[in-house]
């Protein structure tokens, strides 16, 4: 799914601002495809990025630097993506027009379909299916606030946005990559971020559904210091299992009532699913963010929800040395790296609408 492409096909590579960390992965053509050149991910603190909204720009385009000089990339031109309420994404569909009406045609479909002045969104589509008399759209519109927010503070690193993308689409991109045409059924991939979870159920390499929560990893950190009596930042390093003096045993009875709270958020995503798709069936959940590194919450969801369930593998598909993960475990930060890595997959102008 392609969004705004902001310029020429210059090497590029995936920046994710997500809200409590910067992420950035570089790929190189390799003789087998495509290779891992180099990632960094750099925290930050909490609210500074808070409901989608950048409110400590400098902050951000500080770990922006830091993450890319951690990473050793030389180049400027970046891949970005936004999620939240303010980014709409909608499967419409229409009677069979010629390319020449389809810009008019998208353009009055979204005045019905998009909940904010259109002059005030950046408008993008994808024809995903037709036959002689009728075709079926992806319609997706962003505010146009919330994308120049981010651009300005990948521009204030010294660096250009080239592509900006949703999360959704980047996770769908990297799972195409490393799952390629292995589902019959529609798959659904949830990225569970620090503040929003984005669910994007895909059917034949095509999007069919999206919708983002704002539910997410905070909600078990701040589970964790109302049982506990402590602070976020303790209760944030106790839930990545830190050493801070606390008994993990003493947080599970806070991290399972967050994951009941997590398979009700996703069921009314699926109960909404259903009441839009006629005869889709999910086949398979594929999890992604930095929820994944709590232990067992795809077997608990999986349980949940009587389908099968597992964690993202963006770098299937993708050669890469384990000496490049210096302190991490490739399995571990693997899911992590999924929206980065679908960004690094993007170049200008490669998915014409």
């Amino acid at each position: 799914m392609a969004l705004f492409g902001l310029g020429r096909k210059p090497t590029t590579f995936g920046l994710d601002i997500g809200t409590s960390a910067i992420k950035v992965v570089e790929l190189a053509q390799s003789k087998g495809g495509l290779a891992l050149k180099t990632y960094a991910t750099i925290p930050l603190p909490r609210d500074v990025i808070a409901e989608g909204t950048i409110r400590e720009p400098q902050v951000v385009t500080d770990a922006i630097k830091e993450c890319v000089e951690k990473a050793g990339i030389s180049g400027t031109s970046a891949v970005i993506s936004v999620s939240g309420r303010e980014a709409i994404v909608k499967r419409v569909p229409l009677p069979k027009v010629t390319p020449k009406e389809l810009g008019d045609a998208i353009q009055l479909e979204a005045e019905h379909h998009i909940p904010f002045a259109i002059d005030d969104v950046f408008l993008d589509y994808q024809v995903v299916s037709q036959s002689a008399n009728a075709m079926s759209v992806v319609l997706v519109a962003t505010k146009k606030v919330k994308v120049l927010e981010y651009v300005a503070a990948v521009e204030a690193a010294g660096m250009d946005a080239v592509v900006v993308d949703l999360d959704a689409f980047a996770v769908q991109n990297q799972f195409e990559l490393s799952s390629p045409g292995e589902a019959t059924d529609a798959v659904a991939l949830i990225d569970i971020g620090a503040s929003v979870m984005k669910t994007n159920v895909i059917h034949g390499g095509a999007c069919i559904f999206a919708r983002d929560v704002p539910f997410g990893g905070n909600n078990y950190t701040d589970a964790i210091a109302q049982r506990l009596n402590v602070s976020t930042e303790v209760a944030e390093a106790a839930k990545q299992g830190r050493e801070v003096g606390v008994n993990w045993d003493d947080l599970v009875p806070a991290l399972e009532a967050v994951s009941r709270e997590l398979s009700l958020e996703v069921q009314r995503t699926f109960d909404y699913f259903a009441s839009t798709a006629e005869s889709e069936r999910i086949g398979k959940i594929v999890l992604s963010g930095g929820c994944t590194k709590l232990t067992g919450l795809d077997d608990f969801l999986g349980s949940s929800w009587g389908v099968p369930v597992e964690l993202a593998r963006p770098l299937q598909g993708i050669e890469h040395d384990v000496a490049q993960f210096a302190d991490d475990d490739p399995e571990q930060i693997g899911p992590v790296l999924a929206v980065a890595v679908g960004l690094a997959l993007r170049r200008p102008g490669d998915k014409p609408a």
